[in-house]
């Protein structure tokens, strides 16, 4: 199965033609406010590269957040129009999933915090058994107060994102993750074959960002 498998919820742009688990060719790199110029000709290199054009993809798989407000818009636009050309399916990666897969190793409790603004957090809570990853909480929308009561009470926990170090600097118990947290286009291709082979996609028509609002989301905590 080959997919072409895009990420811009942050500050990088992150891409790459996916043939199973493994990546044919892909970019992950800085590129702050440059999406919208950017997106399109990487997609073509990328898929020069893999020598797979648009035609012999099997489908898309797109971070839809939470994130960057404009780099999800510019991703899911893009993703759409493509998908509508070509006349394939699309499946859709929550980005905490894809944040969280980078601590996969850990043994332990992972939290997943992305600056929400206002003394609130976008976050996710998932264990992993040092192979795989599974979110044990809603996506939530909630003040940092009440993210730090929920972590307290785990002895082991690994923090990723963006809001991450200023957590863990509350939590003496925590240990922030050294590696990097941006998803990557190969962590967002696994987890959309996990998807394609579920069958859940997304239609065209529905695929908007995910951007956590309180009707979506555990924003009480409770």
């Amino acid at each position: 199965m080959k997919l072409l498998a895009i990420d811009t919820s942050t500050d990088y742009l992150s891409l790459a033609v996916m043939d199973g688990d493994r990546a044919l060719a892909r970019v992950h790199r800085k590129a702050p406010r440059a999406h919208s110029s950017r997106l399109m000709p990487m997609i073509g290199r990328v898929l020069k590269a893999a020598k797979t054009p648009l035609k012999k993809l099997d489908g898309f798989a797109i971070s839809i957040g939470p994130g960057s407000f404009t780099g999800l818009r510019i991703g899911v636009v893009t993703v759409k129009g493509l998908a509508y050309a070509a006349k394939k399916p699309i499946v859709a990666v929550p980005t905490m999933d894809a944040i969280a897969e980078n601590a996969a190793n850990f043994r332990g409790i992972i939290c997943v915090a992305l600056d929400a603004r206002k003394n609130k957090v976008y976050a996710g809570i998932y264990k992993s058994d040092g192979r795989r990853v599974k979110r044990v909480s809603k996506f939530l929308l909630i003040p940092v107060p009440e993210l730090l009561k929920r972590l307290a009470a785990y002895d082991s926990v690994t923090l990723l994102g963006d809001y991450a170090e200023k957590i863990g600097g509350l939590l003496p118990k925590s240990v922030v993750a050294a590696v990097s947290w941006q998803p990557t286009p190969e962590i967002v291709g696994r987890l959309g074959i996990e998807l394609f082979n579920k069958g859940k996609f997304t239609d065209v028509e529905d695929l908007e960002p995910f951007y956590i609002y309180t009707r979506e989301c555990d924003i009480t905590g409770k």
